[in-house]
């Protein structure tokens, strides 16, 4: 059962980046990192309160240090968890970002534990117009009888999306 599970999250990042790709060179959706930069800035913040623990236990051995260790400690952990909170309530799976003509578009997927359903939402944003669109097919709608990926499908499913995001005509 794991292989069969560690099988479809690789297909699961395959699509995933097979569809960052189409979007980014067939339709030339400019990629923005606005969530993932978050990401690292906290993890970034987490990791200087590490070190500098580290550095001043270094410099201060144990009993003198006791303060400082409990103190970046906590924050340590505390960051770590708003990072989880960050991950869950603001990320959502998304794997995407992106900017065309000043409309904003965002994907996200997910795949329930012990399911092939891959379900894809795409949000687009337009100064005060938003839309959301969500497709849920099998994953084998996109493998061949290998388990490789089929471009080609990917490509059809996401010209459409892109006309329901941006309201225009595929390139």
């Amino acid at each position: 059962l794991s292989d069969l599970s560690s099988g479809i999250n690789a297909e699961y990042g395959g699509i995933d980046d097979m569809l960052r790709k189409v979007f980014t060179e067939k339709y030339n959706v400019v990629e923005t990192f606005k969530t993932r930069d978050t990401r690292l800035a906290i993890c970034f913040i987490a990791c200087c309160f590490s070190g500098y623990a580290c550095l001043y236990d270094y410099l201060h051995p144990f009993p003198e240090s006791k303060l400082i260790l409990g103190i970046c400690s906590l924050s340590y952990f505390t960051i770590t968890g708003m990072l989880y909170i960050w991950e869950w309530f603001v990320e959502k799976g998304t794997f995407f970002e992106g900017e065309l003509n000043g409309t904003k578009v965002k994907l996200s997927s997910s795949i329930p534990r012990f399911s092939g359903q891959y379900t894809l939402v795409g949000e687009s944003r337009n100064g005060s117009e938003n839309q959301e669109i969500t497709y849920t097919k099998c994953i084998s709608t996109w493998l061949d009888t290998a388990g490789e990926i089929l471009p080609g499908m990917i490509e059809k499913e996401t010209a459409s999306l892109y006309t329901s995001l941006f309201k225009a005509k595929p390139q």
